[in-house]
């Protein structure tokens, strides 16, 4: 390496005499502190100084470029590793000036035996501007090019692939984190020339995602065979590519897989099934009475609630279970199950347990519980569409058959669910098609021992599977969104069966059901006005029929609904009253005109006669009309009679009819009145 050379020397005592008369610019140049220390005449001339005291004062690193600081390190760290010598293209920028310059660089020892840089420049004074700024441009560059020998040994690093690879990878099979990308990359080239991929590549920060294109050339110093790499690092693109998929597959709320994240999991777990020999379960997990919270307390805490319930099931996971939240309040788990220690039934029980919890807010208290269908892999389907389709029904079975249970799928459900499926796909072709028809079952006043009311109810005749019962083709309308339109047929037809009834001197009421998912509805209210208008019915002869459930999940717009359609003069009745979770604040808030006690506890008088009587006697302090439904024998509407009921309705009296059966019976009552 070369001696350290004083700042200026005597002509007439060493060898500086020499380089002052060289026309070759010369000058050392300090990399630590950024200046120039020492420069003969011809360097002054370049540098455009007045001497070199002048020189000397030029912090250079203040208005160096990140890029040019990096390339001089590693200039830094060449010299002082080994006697390297660098010949480059440079564009120097003098008081602003550029000045394209040929630069030998070779490494010399500093006073304190620091490593600074011996500059031997040539102006490049007939160099063309492309060339000027592709050199500039390869030095600044943050694309990462290297040149290396057929067998991957490197040749050549521009400064950006020496930062990345500082020597470490001289074969390029080595900077590869994974050997088959690598091999990808060789086959591409040897069919094709050239090569382009993503791949991770081990650097000096750790393993980065490069993008590379690579392709086959000459070697310009040698001629011998090479392969030129550029390189871009795109791990910052791979990571938010990641963070997409991600958010993509998992609910944002609960931090659970979504439904997208289904069949691969499935896959997975039932992989793992077969090759164990386990057993695989799929629970759908659905709350009841979900929408309460929300409509009740507030979106926050129905959020809130979620979160909480994404929380206990994955406190009831195993090592190789997994919890998914498909959207809104239903919730899957796949469960993995040792066929020697069964425990699907079992964690069936504890998620009822778990999941089965109060939740209040500001003096309101709202339960909530979950209906849970549990389908079995293979056994109800070999793919995870099929098993959520088992799973969804039986929970479906659970809910309609009380909630807050688990129901197995077994094979006996499978025809009902084909039925159910197949239905559920013709029922807008009926309700369009005029598949759907009215009939009417009477209500029996007691104190006028005749006919005073009518309810309509839907029937449906299907071509092919004949009347299909009212408990089977409701829910399907609920669940296809075809509920509204079923009850505006139902709602048309009924008006105007009571107007004509009305004309023909037939005075009898008509009471028509109607769902929560109608009186959600923001414009219900304006259009049973409008049905009521076009029937020409007067709104008093007409009673809308709601469940219990309609007063506790009910939101703001279900309690204008009714005060809207209260404001048309007609009444509200409370169906299948004795079953749910009524009470009087709410009763006496809705201004109820009827309530009829559910079938089932008429049907099990004399049994439930406290039950039924404490009923009657909260109507009586009511002040509304008191129907007993399901009334089926002579004892039973006797005692409903005696005990304070002013309607009974029921198989006693008569079956649902046809509008024409229905207006003889009324007609052949209005004969035989006195």
């Amino acid at each position: 390496m070369a001696t350290a050379l004083l700042p200026r020397h005597d002509p007439r005592t060493g060898p500086g005499w020499m380089l002052e008369r060289l026309g070759t610019a010369v000058w050392i140049f300090d990399i630590d502190d950024g200046c120039v220390v020492w420069a003969n005449t011809a360097a002054l001339e370049i540098w455009n100084a007045a001497g070199l005291e002048e020189l000397r004062a030029r912090r250079m690193n203040e208005t160096m470029s990140p890029a040019v600081q990096r390339r001089l390190r590693q200039y830094q760290a060449d010299f002082a590793a080994r006697n390297t010598v660098f010949t480059e293209l440079w564009t120097l920028y003098p008081r602003g000036v550029p000045r394209p310059m040929r630069v030998r660089f070779s490494g010399v020892r500093l006073v304190g035996g620091r490593v600074g840089m011996l500059c031997e420049g040539a102006p490049e004074e007939g160099m063309e501007p492309e060339m000027m700024r592709s050199a500039d441009a390869l030095l600044h560059t943050q694309l990462m090019i290297s040149l290396h020998r057929d067998d991957g040994r490197a040749l050549y690093l521009n400064p950006a692939a020496r930062a990345a690879f500082e020597g470490r990878h001289e074969r390029l099979v080595d900077r590869f984190a994974q050997a088959e990308d690598h091999a990808r990359l060789l086959d591409a080239l040897v069919g094709h020339g050239e090569a382009r991929l993503t791949a991770p590549v081990h650097t000096c920060d750790g393993v980065r995602w490069h993008e590379l294109t690579a392709r086959t050339c000459l070697d310009p110093a040698t001629g011998d065979p090479s392969l030129l790499v550029s390189a871009t690092d795109v791990s910052s693109l791979k990571q938010a590519q990641a963070l997409a998929q991600d958010m993509a597959h998992h609910d944002p709320m609960t931090g659970l897989p979504n439904r997208l994240m289904l069949s691969p999991l499935f896959d997975r777990l039932s992989a793992h099934a077969r090759a164990a020999g386990s057993g695989l379960g799929m629970f759908f997990i659905d709350l009841d009475q979900f929408k309460s919270i929300n409509d009740t307390l507030g979106h926050q805490h129905g959020d809130a609630f979620l979160v909480e319930v994404g929380r206990r099931l994955s406190a009831l996971r195993g090592a190789q279970d997994a919890v998914l939240r498909l959207g809104g309040d239903e919730f899957l788990f796949l469960a993995i199950e040792d066929p020697a220690q069964p425990r699907l039934e079992a964690l069936a029980t504890r998620m009822l347990e778990q999941l089965s919890m109060p939740v209040g807010s500001g003096g309101r208290r709202v339960v909530v519980t979950p209906s849970i269908g549990l389908a079995r892999f293979p056994d109800h389907g070999q793919d995870a569409q099929s098993l959520l389709r088992c799973a969804d029904w039986a929970m479906y079975e659970a809910k309609t058959q009380g909630r807050c249970q688990y129901r197995l799928f077994h094979d006996q459900s499978r025809t009902r669910m084909e039925t159910q499926l197949e239905l559920l796909a013709d029922l807008k072709e009926a309700i369009d098609g005029q598949q759907f028809d009215v009939h009417y079952q009477l209500r029996h006043s007691v104190a006028r021992g005749r006919t005073v009311a009518v309810e309509a109810l839907a029937r449906w005749h299907h071509p092919v599977h004949g009347t299909v019962p009212a408990a089977q083709f409701i829910p399907l309308c609920e669940r296809a969104g075809l509920i509204n339109a079923l009850g505006t047929l139902v709602m048309q037809r009924a008006l105007g069966q009571q107007r004509q009834w009305q004309a023909r001197g037939l005075d009898v009421g008509v009471s028509i059901n109607v769902s929560l998912r109608q009186l959600s509805d923001p414009g219900f209210g304006a259009h049973v006005a409008q049905l009521l208008e076009d029937a020409g019915c007067q709104g008093d002869r007409i009673e809308l029929e709601l469940t219990e459930t309609v007063l506790v999940e009910g939101s703001r717009t279900v309690h204008e609904n009714l005060e809207r359609i209260r404001a048309l003069g007609m009444r509200i009745a409370i169906d299948d009253f004795g079953t749910g979770y009524s009470n009087l604040a709410r009763l006496s808030e809705t201004a109820i005109d009827c309530i009829k006690i559910d079938r089932s506890l008429i049907f099990g008088l004399p049994r439930n006669a406290a039950i039924v009587e404490t009923i009657v006697a909260m109507c009586r302090l009511m002040r509304v009309t008191i129907v007993a439904e399901g009334v089926e024998t002579a004892e039973v509407a006797e005692w409903a009679g005696r005990h304070g009921c002013h309607e009974l309705q029921g198989f006693h009296f008569g079956r649902p009819m046809p509008a024409a059966e229905m207006e003889a019976r009324l007609a052949a009552e209005h004969a035989a009145a006195p």
